[in-house]
């Protein structure tokens, strides 16, 4: 039988509108990149999960790498330089980030968010028991000469500690000039000299089984300093964190709840990614919780149905999506 040119041409285009309808044509594949923490860290392990995920549910020949670097602070700009397409972030970072406020110095309005409240983490903060204060408070009224060890320069710990000390009128060149000493070493370093006793006190993220956490708490007898209302507030209208507490039992030494503020780990993008991979690597991510628990146990917390819910501008791809769902 034979068929005229405008016969073919209608036939042709009907079944490639049927296809793109019924999304069976085939997309191109996608080359991304995840920006996470140093190989071995819980970002990296949930970085290298999203990427299975990833590659599962996007065109196939999709390429999906984790980059071992660089971390809570050092993400967001990788994004901006464009060597990440995707990076594991905070939410009170990456609006730093956008405002181009310390620690960053430019502004990275092009920042978005694609899945929010990915897991919990807390700030704690926990000095020796035969230290000779126990609080904030009387650090900065007895000019405490403390010996506080955190991870290095850049990194979320540091920035925390500075910030939290910075709340109270407190700042490192202080506890320096009280005679106290800050050390900037690595999570092993850090603890290993607090059960050394050769340092006072360690502040740091906690997450529930956060491993330093639970080895430096198992060996050492340790007493957790609270943050006050006033500093809460501060903390909570300057960065958006949340009120939080972390339940007693969490770790050896904290006998009751204990009053702190909260914040998660998010997967931010930049408003170059097109907008049918933000909704097909957002829909990813919501839809495979269990596999992402399977390698990474901190998304236990995790709830794709307020994933949208952040101060961070929603990427177009990941709004569409969760309007879909009936999410936002």
């Amino acid at each position: 039988m034979m068929y005229s040119r405008k016969t073919w041409f209608v036939t042709v285009s009907v079944f490639i509108l049927l296809a793109f309808a019924t999304g069976t044509y085939a997309a191109e594949p996608l080359k991304l990149s995840i920006a996470s923490f140093k190989s071995g860290s819980g970002w990296y392990v949930l970085a290298q999960a999203m990427s299975q995920v990833m590659k599962k549910n996007l065109p196939k020949g999709t390429i999906v790498d984790v980059l071992p670097y660089s971390g809570g602070s050092g993400n967001p700009p990788l994004l901006h330089l464009k060597k990440a397409s995707l990076a594991l972030g905070y939410p009170h970072l990456t609006l730093l980030a956008m405002k181009g406020k310390p620690p960053y110095k430019e502004p990275m309005k092009e920042l978005r968010m694609l899945v929010g409240h990915l897991n919990t983490y807390w700030n704690l903060f926990a000095a020796r028991k035969g230290t000779k204060i126990s609080s904030f408070e009387e650090l900065k009224e007895k000019k405490f000469p403390l010996r506080l060890v955190m991870t290095p320069k850049g990194s979320t710990g540091e920035w925390m500690n500075k910030a939290v000390l910075k709340a109270y009128g407190v700042s490192f060149d202080d506890i320096r000039s009280w005679g106290g000493k800050v050390t900037l070493t690595s999570f092993k370093n850090a603890v290993q000299m607090v059960k050394d006793g050769h340092a006072d006190a360690w502040g740091h993220i906690a997450t529930p089984g956060h491993p330093s956490w639970t080895a430096l708490s198992s060996t050492v007898d340790l007493k957790f300093f609270t943050l006050n209302d006033e500093v809460t507030k501060k903390m909570v209208a300057e960065y958006g964190f949340t009120p939080s507490v972390i339940p007693k039992g969490t770790f050896r030494g904290i006998t009751d709840d204990l009053p702190a503020i909260s914040w998660y780990t998010c997967l931010i993008t930049s408003s170059d990614l097109p907008e049918d991979a933000a909704y097909k690597i957002t829909e990813a991510v919501c839809s495979e919780k269990d596999a992402l628990v399977a390698a990474y146990k901190g998304a236990k917390t995790f709830n794709p149905k307020i994933a949208w819910d952040t101060p961070i501008p929603l990427h177009p791809g990941a709004e569409k999506f969760y309007k879909k769902m009936g999410y936002k």
